[in-house]
Order: structure tokens, then C-alpha cells, then sequence
């Protein structure tokens, strides 16, 4: 079995409207806004985290839990510039803008959005923009953090192109 690789293996897009969370379509998906080739190489965050649950008793000799919420860190960092796919994430991705951070993985970047596609769809709203602290020899560059707002299709659950 062959591991998996990120350079050129990650789609990303932030959609506006999604009708079906679990079925979007190519069409919703195209009319996003893409990110993967303004994104710095490091630049998706999505982490995960899950709560637990104390379910010991007053006569338990050892702690015991189950698994709570879950929660999720949704982020980008992407290179300004004056290009139109740096131009169109920066009109598109506003301070409380609400949209969904849409993820395809383990497939060529570069190919469309199809059908049967499984994507990773994250309902979120976004944050104030951090531009990076000036630096001698780099890129300017700025982090955006999105807040989760409902139940996402994650890696685990994901979603499939109708």
C-alpha cells in the first residue's frame, strides 16, 4: 500500500452556498472560491479536538470517560499579491463572511471538482485577517482564522460529490 503525500494532492475551496452538505455538487463547488494555489505550503489548518465525559462514581477507585463534543481549528495563510486568485480570496474571504471550507485530498489539485469526489466540508465563518510580521527575504503573507458554525463532513465522514 502506498502512503499518501500532500505537494499537489490538495484541493481547497471556500464556497459560499452548499445545498446538501453531504451531496454538494461540482457546480457548488466551482462557483467557490479556490485557495490551494495561494495557500503557503503549510497554510490549511484543520484540527480536531473531543472533550470527554467523567463518568466515575463516588465509589469509583479509578477515573473513567466517554467522548464528548467535538470541536474543531479552522485556519489559512495565504501569500498577498496582486494576482486574480489572491485578489478574489481577499474579496471573498471578509470578516464574518459565512461560506464552507471545502477539502478534497489524495487527488491532483489541478483536476475539477467531479462527481463521487470525497470531499471534507467545514460550515464556517470568518475571521479578522493577521498579516505576518514584515522579514527580510519573504513573502508578505497573512493567517485567517474560521470559526466552525455547524456540524462538519470531516476525513472521517466525509462527503461525496452528486
Amino acid at each position: 500500500m502506498a502512503d499518501y503525500g500532500f505537494d499537489g494532492m490538495i484541493k481547497v475551496s471556500f464556497v459560499p452556498t452548499i445545498a446538501n452538505l453531504s451531496a454538494p455538487t461540482a457546480v457548488e463547488l466551482t462557483a467557490g472560491t479556490p485557495l490551494e494555489d495561494v495557500l503557503t505550503p503549510d497554510g490549511l489548518t484543520i484540527s480536531s479536538d473531543t472533550a470527554n465525559i467523567d463518568t466515575s462514581k463516588l465509589s469509583s477507585t479509578y477515573t473513567s470517560n466517554i467522548i464528548g463534543r467535538s470541536s474543531f481549528t479552522l485556519g489559512i495563510k495565504y501569500v498577498r499579491g496582486s494576482d486574480a486568485k489572491q485578489m478574489a480570496l481577499e474579496t471573498a474571504l471578509i470578516k464574518g463572511a459565512n461560506g464552507y471550507l471545502v477539502v478534497r485530498r489524495d487527488k491532483v489539485a489541478s483536476i475539477a471538482w467531479t462527481a463521487a469526489d470525497k470531499v471534507e466540508v467545514y460550515p464556517c465563518q470568518v475571521g479578522e485577517a493577521n498579516p505576518d510580521s514584515p522579514a527580510p527575504n519573504a513573502l508578505q503573507t497573512v493567517a485567517i482564522p474560521l470559526t466552525n458554525t455547524a456540524p462538519p463532513k470531516t476525513l472521517t465522514n466525509r462527503a461525496v460529490l452528486a
